[in-house]
């Protein structure tokens, strides 16, 4: 019971600093010519309630997914493992901070004036044994789906947002959707990566094309168009990698 208390506690630190993060860097500029403390003070307000009903939406997505294959969810700020650590030391010679993505999300929010963005900050933890299943532990499948669940929440929210004609919610869930799909580390988007390319490469081009077109489309036609490129993509993925390769390995 204290155990449980504990990581809860965690999950809520973790999702305030993840929350606050996001609101300094999209608050950062506020793309206006005269700055005032009155406006800065509305905007990172604004942000901040734009950004946290959008983490929340994300970590539903993932929660709802988790409950249904009955796993145990942690949401969390993403934090560069011990035995990554050691493998960049001992093959780059370069240490890596255990918080580089929060890092990199600042350095680029400085760098570019608060015009560009990094949002990969935040993964999720499952819990890996389970005693009332068949499949005690948690399958690759299984993770890539509850990722997929997040992403999906994150498009419904960026509707949701685009629909109130709020540019800064558009902004912050389309930023966040891209985070969520960087195969890299324990990011989210590695747990599509790991489990199928050839899923990833679909889910990917679905959502950057949708992204793309959603901005001068009406929702349901770019959502169409999108679909059926990222089929297309995912077909010829599938034919001229993932199988092209079994095929040479067999002849080789």
């Amino acid at each position: 019971m204290k155990r449980a208390s504990l990581k809860f506690s965690k999950e809520i630190q973790d999702s305030l600093i993840i929350i606050i993060l996001l609101t300094l860097i999209f608050a950062y500029n506020d793309r206006k010519d005269v700055t005032t403390v009155a406006s800065w003070v509305a905007n990172i307000l604004r942000t901040f309630i734009i950004v946290a009903v959008s983490i929340q939406m994300l970590i539903l997505g993932y929660k709802l997914a988790a409950k249904y294959y009955r796993i145990s969810l942690t949401f969390g700020l993403w934090r560069i493992q011990e035995l990554e650590k050691k493998i960049s030391l001992k093959a780059f010679h370069l240490p890596l901070p255990r918080y580089m993505g929060q890092i990199i999300a600042v350095f680029v929010t400085l760098i570019s004036s608060g015009l560009q963005y990094f949002t990969a900050i935040s993964n999720f933890s499952l819990d890996s044994e389970r005693i009332d299943r068949k499949y005690k532990y948690v399958r690759d499948h299984e993770a890539s789906r509850i990722t997929i669940a997040g992403i999906v929440f994150s498009f419904i929210t960026l509707i949701f947002f685009m629909l109130l004609n709020s540019e800064t919610g558009v902004i912050v869930n389309t930023w966040i959707i891209i985070g969520n799909l960087i195969p890299l580390s324990t990011l989210p988007g590695n747990y599509i990566a790991m489990h199928s390319r050839t899923t990833y490469s679909f889910t990917a081009s679905l959502a950057v094309i949708f992204l793309i077109l959603v901005g001068f489309l009406p929702i349901k036609l770019a959502l169409f168009l999108a679909l059926i490129v990222s089929i297309i993509i995912a077909l010829a993925y599938f034919k001229y990698i993932e199988y092209g390769k079994k095929m040479f390995s067999e002849h080789f």
